[in-house]
């Protein structure tokens, strides 16, 4: 690097770092927060006494208006901090197009293969039942028979179907069809045509009717009826034969299925467990022993089975060999699907890798170039539109290096003085500003165009307010340096978490072994905890703060050396007490020890006096007072030595 650009660059340098916004919250936020916080409470207390009457439905409401939004708020704070960096937006974006569809589109396979399973089950058992229908005979174990005549029962063994009532239902045309006697599932076979006929009534729910069924589909089976439930849009049925019709809890496990006696135990893995579910409803024909109608009623054959024996089902009448060849189709075509995928997401992730890359590299370079080294370049070979961008940033990087070398050369000591002064102004933070629960209000005034007091104040790692003032002995160009180099130092420390004392031993031995013994530096550093109130400060050399509070004005002193004095000075650290609306003044020698036209210094009983008068008043009137007030002990004279005052207001 140049000679002439060297100090800009050591005073810049502790700059480079890369800065992230602090997470505020919004005071809608809060009063949201609030809302929801004193609703639920309200709703706790009640608990479920309704005492609160229209109150309580209000803070029904507002709980659960106030929760969705601050969970819409929580999501999009939290997708704000995962997808800030570009590296995670692009890879959060690719994550939602090319990993989250293949999941969901799994689910939605089985989804689909599960109710076509359901499907076909139910179908099957419906076929079974046609035939068992069909091939029923007297022999039928349990089989009864009856016969209709004119559309009466002329003949029959049940005393629930007296001979000579009526039989419309005889002559329905659904295959299979049912009657409900109570709780019992009667089968029909055959049927009366023109008010003549003879039917079987098989009883299904026995234990004969269900082997058969389960052994002609190969699926576990059981039978039970059901009802309308109360809501009028399902149906609650009865699977458990032997429990009694007035169990409001029937069990409608499927523990006590029939299974198919040909059928092996079911083994531990998926395939061959029972895990596929299949139900055939169909409602009676008509019911007996029951004033409900036939359309309140319904009749459930529930069949279980595998996935590896619905599945041979399926092949069971393919060419031989059939199978394999489906399954090597399918097999290839997931594992080509499967290549273009990982082919794609490499793609994607060479491109997002790319992509970053240069975006990173520009903001390296970005930082670097703000913290004053024009010398880094981002030396991309991209060909894209990221990449012209990236030797566009190159090119107005080596602009503005030809420009600041050809200014150096042609003023040189006055190129200096005007970088170092707008350095440092730039070193020192705004003259006011909101901190967390304070606020902060400034004034300084140099002597020369580098002056050599320094303020600055800034957020410590545990979320405390630090306010630091400084004096540095001198003026002119070696002043501005110690600032600066004072200022990247104390940043870093703070940022570390240190205490004070561990932060002023460091500076202190920095200063001491950087500069010769004439150079020193009084810095005082307050570190605020508004929610504690309370302020730990740490001095060296520099005139104590005052706390202005209604109880009167405070010396807050704490003696020490300067920094770079010795190198075994020693610093002490005290916690003052401090409470909301209090001030704390901080201020240099430059205003204490200036003097009148006849010698006679302010001093500090004019400055207490001053803060006395004014304690009740706000920082601005403190700060107009003293300068005003100085100005005229003065009578206007030009300033001998840097002025600097901070006033810190606790809120």
């Amino acid at each position: 690097m140049p000679e002439e650009l060297q100090p800009a660059a050591i005073l810049t340098a502790p700059r480079l770092r890369l800065s992230f916004a602090a997470v505020t919250v919004r005071k809608s936020t809060k009063r949201w927060l609030t809302a929801f916080a004193t609703a639920c409470l309200l709703l706790v207390i009640d608990g479920g006494a309704h005492r609160l009457g229209a109150l309580g439905v209000v803070a029904w409401i507002v709980a659960w208006t106030a929760g969705i939004l601050l969970l819409f708020r929580a999501v999009r704070a939290a997708f704000r901090a995962i997808v800030r960096r570009l590296s995670l937006r692009l890879a959060f974006s690719y994550f939602l197009i090319g990993i989250v569809p293949i999941p969901l589109l799994a689910l939605l396979l089985l989804s689909v293969a599960y109710l076509l399973s359901f499907q076909f089950v139910g179908t099957r058992i419906r076929r079974e039942l046609q035939a068992i229908a069909a091939q029923a005979s007297d022999h039928t174990p349990g089989a009864s028979a009856i016969e209709v005549r004119d559309g009466r029962v002329a003949r029959s063994s049940f005393a629930w179907l007296p001979e000579g009532s009526l039989a419309p239902w005889a002559e329905h045309e659904e295959d299979p069809k049912f009657l409900l006697e109570e709780e019992r599932i009667w089968l029909v076979a055959g049927r009366a045509v023109d008010g003549q006929g003879r039917l079987l009534l098989v009883p299904l729910q026995n234990r004969e009717a269900l082997q058969e069924l389960a052994d002609r589909t190969g699926y576990s089976v059981v039978a039970g009826p059901g009802r309308r439930n109360s809501s009028g849009r399902a149906y609650t049925v009865r699977v458990a034969p032997g429990k009694k019709k007035s169990d409001p809890n029937p069990d409608v496990s499927l523990n006590n299925m029939v299974r198919p006696r040909t059928a092996e135990k079911p083994g531990r893995g998926w395939l061959h467990r029972e895990s596929l579910v299949g139900v055939f409803l169909a409602h009676p024909i008509a019911v007996f022993g029951s004033s409900e109608p036939a359309s309140e009623r319904v009749v459930a054959v529930v069949g279980r089975t595998s996935p590896l024996f619905l599945y041979n089902e399926f092949f069971s009448n393919w060419v031989p060999g059939a199978s394999r060849i489906i399954l090597t189709v399918m097999g290839g075509l997931a594992a080509a699907l499967l290549c273009v995928y990982l082919v794609a997401l490499a793609l994607a992730f060479g491109l997002v890798a790319s992509i970053t890359r240069n975006v990173n590299r520009m903001t390296r370079a970005s930082t670097a170039i703000a913290a004053g080294d024009f010398s880094v370049r981002v030396n991309t070979k991209s060909r894209d539109q990221i990449g012209d961008l990236a030797r566009s940033f190159d090119g107005m990087a080596d602009s503005i290096q030809r420009l600041l070398l050809d200014t150096a050369r042609k003023e040189r000591l006055e190129g200096e003085i005007a970088v170092a002064r707008t350095i440092q102004q730039k070193l020192l933070p705004p003259a006011s500003a909101e901190l967390a629960g304070a606020r902060v209000l400034a004034h300084v005034q140099s002597v020369a165009e580098i002056g050599g007091d320094y303020y600055d104040y800034l957020s410590t790692p545990d979320g405390r307010t630090a306010i630091v003032i400084g004096d540095v002995s001198g003026h002119g160009l070696p002043t501005g340096l110690l600032v600066a180099m004072a200022k990247a130092a104390l940043t870093t420390l703070i940022e570390t978490g240190l205490r004070g004392s561990e932060i002023f031993q460091r500076l202190n031995d920095l200063i001491h072994r950087s500069t010769d013994s004439r150079n020193y530096m009084t810095l005082s550093l307050l570190i605020l905890d508004s929610a504690a109130k309370q302020g730990d400060l740490t001095n060296a050399g520099q005139l104590a703060p005052y706390r202005v509070s209604g109880a009167g004005v405070a010396s807050l002193s704490l003696p020490s050396f300067p920094l770079g004095i010795s190198e075994s000075s020693k610093f002490a650290t005290r916690a003052w007490p401090l409470a909301s609306g209090d001030k704390v003044v901080f201020l240099t020698d430059g205003l204490v020890e200036c003097t009148s036209p006849s010698g006679e210094p302010f001093g500090f009983e004019r400055l207490e006096a001053i803060l006395a008068r004014e304690a009740s008043s706000d920082a601005v009137s403190i700060r107009d007072a003293i300068l005003r007030e100085t100005e005229a002990h003065t009578g206007g004279a030009p300033p001998e030595d840097d002025r600097t005052l901070v006033i810190v207001t606790l809120d």
